[in-house]
């Protein structure tokens, strides 16, 4: 088995949004890949979610720059789940230094963008992947077959689907939505 087939991959995570909790975990229980370093702007801010996610910092070197994440020789991979308007700078960054790429989604505020993300990542040799779950989730397979079963639901000729979440009150307003 080739060397790329086994290897560990160390992540490090630049932003200390709330999505990157559940990477974290996802990252954990993967059997080829570890969470090697955070960072965000401040290292108290950085200190503080790596608390509140349980990490320790003997095991996860915290940082108080993003860059600092970039500049690890450790650091094999990096998941961005900042602000879509960072994505374009913070993504180019990393492949211009090797590190592979799990960007959260919205990928880039438009496909220009995502473009000059994609010619980074090839023109460096390094892997892009978005957050994107539902393309690989096993319900939209499921949902997939029953849409096409002609028997359940005849001749399919157009699909409109839109999904929402209700946040509640007390978190409607730690949203940007109460910025307008």
């Amino acid at each position: 088995m080739a060397e790329s087939q086994t290897k560990t991959i160390r992540f490090g995570i630049i932003g200390c949004a709330q999505i990157a909790r559940k990477v974290i975990r996802a990252i954990s229980l993967a059997s080829r890949a570890t969470l090697h370093a955070i960072g965000s702007r401040s290292i108290e801010k950085a200190q503080k979610f790596a608390a509140l996610c349980g990490l320790s910092e003997t095991l996860v070197k915290v940082y108080g720059s993003y860059d600092q994440v970039l500049d690890d020789p450790c650091v094999d991979a990096v998941y961005v789940p900042l602000p879509t308007s960072l994505h374009l700078q913070w993504a180019i960054l990393a492949a211009r230094k090797k590190k592979h790429l799990l960007l959260e989604k919205p990928t880039a505020l438009d496909v220009h963008e995502l473009d000059r993300i994609l010619e980074a990542c090839q023109s460096n040799g390094v892997q892009f992947m978005d957050g994107s779950m539902w393309l690989h989730h096993p319900r939209t397979a499921r949902m997939k077959e029953l849409i096409f079963d002609s028997k359940l639901l005849g001749q399919v000729n157009f699909v409109s689907a839109k999904s929402h979440m209700t946040l509640g009150y007390e978190l409607y307003l730690q949203t940007w939505f109460t910025l307008f």
